[in-house]
C-alpha cells in the first residue's frame, strides 16, 4: 500500500508558505489516493476497502460515491486535479484582493463559494479544468483501466506525405468523466446550479480547445515522408492563464424566464445594463458567468469568503491589481526596510586563499495596513 503515497512528494517540495495549506489538503484527499491501493489486482474489481473509504469522504453526493467505488483510479486523478487547480488558482490571482485564500482548505471534497460572484465562476471553471486535465493525463499514462486507446489510423495529407495518428483519445475521456463527476454536485435546477454547470463546461472546453497536435518525423536522412502525430495536453498553467483572461471578461447573467413565472425550463441570459431593455443573449460557451457583483474583499467577511487584505504585501510602484493603492483599499501601507550584508566579488588567489568584498543590500517591503 505504501507505493501509492510517493505521489504526494510534490507537497513536501513546495515553498514554506504553502506547506500548511497543502498539508491540510493532503489529509483531506489522502483517502482518495488510498483507493489505488485497495483495488483487487487479480479480478480488477473494487475491494471492500474502496467502499469504506468512499463512504467516509465528506462532501460527495450519492452519485459521486457510486463513481468513487466503481472507478477508484479515476477518483485518485480527480484528487490530483483538485490539488493542481487550487494551487494554480492562487498563482494566477496572487496579487489580487481575492487571491483564492481559503479555497481548498476545508474538510469537504471540492470547494463551494458562498456567493455567486465572478470569483466563484473562476473557482468552478479552474476546478473543472484541473480535474479534466489530470484525468486526461492519467489516461495518457495508462493509469485508468476504463480509458482505452483508439486504434491508429493512417491517412494521406498530400501527394507525397502521409501521417499516422498515435496515442489515445484521453482529452475526451477526461472531459466526460469530469462532467459526470463534478456536475453531479448540482442537484437543484435554480440559477446558481445553472451558473455552476455553465462554468464547469467552460473549464472543460478550455482544456479541449488547447489540445495541440505534435508530430515526429520518420524517413531517410530526417525527411518527413512519414509523420507520427498525437494530441498533446497543454501545460495546465496555460489553461489557467486562459481562464484568468475570461475571469476579467466574465458576464453577469440572470435567469430567464424569471423564477416567479413557474416556467418548466429556464436558462441564463446576460443581464442588460438598463431595465426594460429586453431579454439579453445567452452567454457563449467560452464565457464565464456570475449572478451577483463581487464584494470589495478589503475586509474579512466569512459570509462573502473574504479574508481581507490587511498584512498583504503590495507593490508601491504598480498601477495594477497588486499595487498598494488598489490592494490596500486606500488604508495605506507600512514600509519595512532591511539591510543585509553578504560576501561578494570573491576571488581565488594562488595558492590558496580566497578574498571577498562585503556588499550591502537594502530592500524595502510594503505591507498593507
Amino acid at each position: 500500500m505504501l507505493e501509492c503515497l510517493p505521489r504526494w512528494s510534490a507537497v513536501r517540495n513546495n515553498s514554506a508558505r504553502d506547506i500548511g495549506k497543502r498539508t491540510r489538503l493532503f489529509f483531506v484527499l489522502l483517502p482518495l489516493f488510498l483507493l489505488l491501493c485497495v483495488r483487487s489486482s487479480e479480478s480488477g474489481g473494487v475491494s471492500l476497502g474502496a467502499h469504506l473509504v468512499c463512504a467516509r469522504v465528506a462532501g460527495l453526493t450519492d452519485k459521486q460515491r457510486a463513481m468513487c467505488r466503481s472507478s477508484p483510479a479515476a477518483i485518485a486523478a480527480v484528487g490530483d486535479g483538485l490539488r493542481m487547480a487550487y494551487a494554480e488558482c492562487r498563482e494566477q490571482l496572487s496579487g489580487y484582493r481575492w487571491n483564492c485564500s481559503g479555497v481548498g482548505d476545508g474538510n469537504d471534497f471540492g470547494h463551494v463559494m458562498p456567493l455567486a460572484t465572478r470569483e466563484a465562476a473562476f473557482t468552478y471553471a479552474i476546478t473543472s479544468a484541473g480535474v479534466t486535465h489530470a484525468l486526461s493525463a492519467a489516461c495518457a499514462r495508462g493509469d485508468l483501466p476504463a480509458c482505452h486507446c483508439n486504434s491508429n489510423r493512417r491517412r494521406m495529407t498530400g501527394p507525397s506525405e502521409q501521417f499516422q495518428w498515435g496515442g489515445c483519445g484521453e482529452a475526451a475521456y477526461g472531459a466526460r468523466f469530469a462532467r459526470r463527476f463534478l456536475d453531479a454536485r448540482e442537484l437543484e435546477s435554480d440559477a446558481r446550479s445553472l451558473m455552476n454547470l455553465h462554468n464547469n463546461r467552460v473549464g472543460r472546453k478550455i482544456v479541449k480547445d488547447l489540445v495541440r497536435r505534435e508530430c515526429k518525423c520518420h524517413g531517410v536522412s530526417g525527411s518527413c515522408a512519414l509523420r507520427t502525430c498525437w494530441r498533446a495536453l497543454p501545460p495546465f498553467r496555460t489553461v489557467a492563464a486562459a481562464l484568468r483572461e475570461r475571469y476579467h471578461r466574465a458576464k453577469m447573467v440572470t435567469l430567464h424566464p424569471p423564477p416567479d413565472t413557474n416556467a418548466p425550463h429556464s436558462h441564463l441570459v446576460i443581464r442588460r445594463a438598463r431595465q426594460n431593455a429586453g431579454v439579453g443573449r445567452q452567454p457563449r460557451k467560452s464565457e464565464l458567468v456570475f449572478l451577483e457583483p463581487s464584494p470589495s474583499y478589503c475586509e474579512p467577511d466569512t459570509a462573502a469568503g473574504s479574508f481581507g487584505t490587511h498584512g498583504r504585501h503590495c507593490n508601491r510602484t504598480s498601477r495594477g491589481e497588486n499595487g498598494c493603492e488598489t490592494l490596500c483599499c486606500g488604508r495605506g501601507y507600512n514600509t519595512i526596510r532591511t539591510v543585509e550584508e553578504t560576501k561578494c566579488r570573491c576571488q581565488f588567489h594562488w595558492c590558496c586563499r580566497v578574498t571577498c568584498d562585503k556588499c550591502i543590500t537594502r530592500t524595502e517591503t510594503h505591507v498593507c495596513k
